[in-house]
This record gives C-alpha cells, sequence and structure tokens, in this order.
C-alpha cells in the first residue's frame, strides 16, 4: 500500500526528490484531518461533518445505504434533535436534583424545628419545677401531710385510751383560736 501520488513510479531511484511526494494513506489523512479541521462554513463541509458525526453516532459506515438516504436537512435536524434531547435530560436530572435537595433542606428544618420546640418545652418545665422548687412550701397545707397527721393522731389516741382509760382526751379543747 506504498502507492505514490503526483506520478509516481516504482523505483525510488527513479526521483531525487520522493520525500516531497506523499504515500495515498498520507494523502487520505491529510484530506480527512482537513475536513475535520475545516470550518463549517460550506453545504459540503457542513454535509461531510454531518455524515461523519451519524457514522460516529450510530457505530455505521459511511457508505451506509441508510446513511446515503439522507438529506443535509434530515440529518441536520437529527444532530440538533438529538443535542436538544440530551440538554432537556440534563435539565430533568438537574430539576430532579434540586428538587430532592429542596425536600432534604424541609425536612431538616422541619425536624430542627420539632428540636427547637422539645427544647424549649423542656426549659419551660425546668423553670416551672424551679419556679415551684423556690417557693417556701407549707408542711401544714399539705394534703398528704394532713392526712398523715390525722391518722397519727387517732392512732396516738386510741394507745392512749388503752393506756389510760376510754375517757382519756375527752376533756382537751380543741379549739386553738377561743
Amino acid at each position: 500500500m506504498e502507492s505514490r501520488t503526483k506520478g509516481s513510479s516504482d523505483s525510488s531511484t527513479d526521483s531525487g526528490d520522493s520525500s516531497s511526494e506523499l504515500t495515498v494513506i498520507e494523502a487520505i489523512h491529510k484530506i480527512a484531518r482537513a475536513n475535520a479541521f475545516s470550518d463549517l462554513d460550506t453545504e459540503k463541509q457542513l454535509a461531510l461533518f454531518l455524515r461523519s458525526w451519524w457514522s460516529r453516532t450510530y457505530n455505521r459506515p459511511l457508505k451506509d445505504p441508510l446513511l446515503e438516504s439522507y438529506t443535509i436537512e434530515e440529518l441536520l435536524y437529527e444532530f440538533y434533535d438529538r443535542q436538544e434531547r440530551e440538554l432537556a435530560a440534563d435539565s430533568h436530572v438537574d430539576q430532579d436534583a434540586d428538587r430532592i435537595e429542596t425536600k432534604k433542606i424541609e425536612q431538616n428544618l422541619d425536624w430542627a424545628e420539632e428540636e427547637e420546640k422539645k427544647e424549649l418545652e423542656a426549659l419551660r418545665a425546668k423553670q416551672a419545677a424551679e419556679a415551684n422548687a423556690a417557693e417556701p412550701v407549707n408542711p401544714l397545707e399539705d394534703p398528704s401531710n394532713k392526712e398523715w397527721m390525722q391518722k397519727k393522731i387517732e392512732e396516738d389516741m386510741a394507745i392512749a385510751k388503752e393506756a389510760f382509760g376510754s375517757d382519756f382526751g375527752e376533756d382537751i379543747d380543741e379549739d386553738f383560736n377561743g
């Protein structure tokens, strides 16, 4: 595959300047490189680009009969359609990610608010307990103390009546105010 261009011959000694001549491979590579780096300002260059894009995208040869059946407008539409659909899919993914992130933030804020409410309730309960503990409790006004004292008095009276007779304590005036 060493064919030469520009009127080359089979012997390399015929021409003293064989370095300036290109092989077929080199010439094809040069054309492909020029096409790859060319501006898409002509219809021919645009068609070459779109055919190459289609071939790479669908992993089909450039001589594929299906590719040959496309017009440049159809290839251009397919190119832009594919790009726009990828952009739309990326946009949907971004929107979903934003929605999920917003939901997480809202959940965290709700949790923080609940925790603050719990802390506030605990603080209020602690303050109420401290306020109640700070007030001096009159033991004579405590209903459980009154009940205990009444039982104690009745028990002591029963013991004393047994020891000193059944009329013990009846002469005592329980009205201390008068």
